[in-house]
């Protein structure tokens, strides 16, 4: 390719000296290192290309496509010629949880999990990404490195406190008894990800012309977890109080902001392992991945098993 751009800046400076100075054109051959050189009446005919003077300060370039046919091959981005997998990149996607029958309906002492599954999002970044041919370029092992954000928003007004034994949440009400609006109320989960994929893909070499198929497992080391409600705009401090579910208070606290942010681990498992499967034409990704392990800790939550669904937006 160094070859390439060599020979065409030269020609390309040699054709504006030439033209510049108007050259009497003739039927000699000039001999070069490698290629010979012909002027006719107004083109220049050298192995590989031709250059053709139109007028005082024009000039066409015509290049032989046998002769360069394979600089497209160097110059395209996509262009893979060996086995690469679909793990680093960015997407984004749809998370929530299940229960052990596989199902979002939840008893009336777990009503504070259902979700606003429209809002609750998931990203994830992965920067670094391994890969290893096993067959032919077409089935291989991808590994690396991530980081996986979850958003679960909750429907209702119940705050999650992990500061007893075992998850606890209780409801806001304000000085007269009422029941507070949030016009947010979520909790956030922040993890690091290491992948173990088998993929195999149809054609190594390009991108743009290529189906794959992946699938394996995520480990997942949790590194950071919070709550965060969202409260009506206000210009005062206010006083807001919480009621365990059956209406007895406990406490209360001041919102001087309109939002509230508290860091806990919230009893959440520290690890886990996603099992997921990864499908794609080109370079469109769809994944999903479901937990095999519960969300919470055992007899320190509910039973539930986080699941993602989503799209790479952007992958290298």
């Amino acid at each position: 390719m160094k070859k390439v751009f060599l020979t065409i800046s030269f020609l390309l400076i040699c054709g504006i000296v030439v033209f510049t100075a108007n050259p009497v054109f003739s039927n000699d051959k000039v001999h070069g290192s490698n290629d010979q050189l012909f002027f006719t009446d107004s083109i220049i005919n050298m192995h590989g290309m031709k250059i053709q003077r139109i007028g005082d300060d024009s000039m066409i370039i015509y290049l032989h496509k046998k002769d360069f046919k394979h600089i497209g091959k160097h110059w395209n981005c996509f262009s893979k010629g060996k086995y690469n997998g679909h793990w680093a990149g960015f997407g984004i996607g749809l998370n929530g949880y299940v229960n052990s029958d596989f199902n979002m309906d939840f008893p009336v002492s777990e009503k504070y999990l259902e979700l606003n599954t429209a809002r609750s999002l998931s990203v994830y970044l992965n920067p670094i990404e391994f890969n290893v041919n096993l067959a032919k370029n077409h089935l291989g092992f991808t590994s690396g490195l991530g980081f996986e954000l979850n958003n679960y928003f909750f429907t209702g007004n119940d705050v999650l406190t992990g500061d007893s034994t075992k998850l606890t949440t209780y409801k806001i009400v304000d000085r007269n008894g009422n029941p507070v609006d949030l016009q947010r109320n979520k909790l956030f989960v922040a993890w690091i990800t290491v992948p173990l994929l088998f993929e195999y893909q149809t054609n190594a070499g390009t991108r743009l012309n290529s189906f794959h198929l992946g699938v394996g497992v995520i480990g997942k080391a949790r590194i950071g977890s919070y709550t965060k409600q969202v409260f009506d705009d206000r210009e005062k401090e206010e006083t807001y109080y919480l009621l365990t579910q059956g209406g007895r208070p406990v406490g209360s606290f001041d919102v001087e902001k309109c939002y509230t942010r508290t860091h806990n681990p919230y009893h959440l498992t520290p690890f886990n392992v996603d099992a997921t499967v990864r499908i794609g034409w080109s370079i469109l990704n769809l994944y999903a991945t479901y937990s095999i392990l519960p969300m919470f800790t055992e007899n320190h939550g509910p039973q539930v098993y986080p699941w993602t669904v989503g799209i790479s937006l952007i992958g290298w």
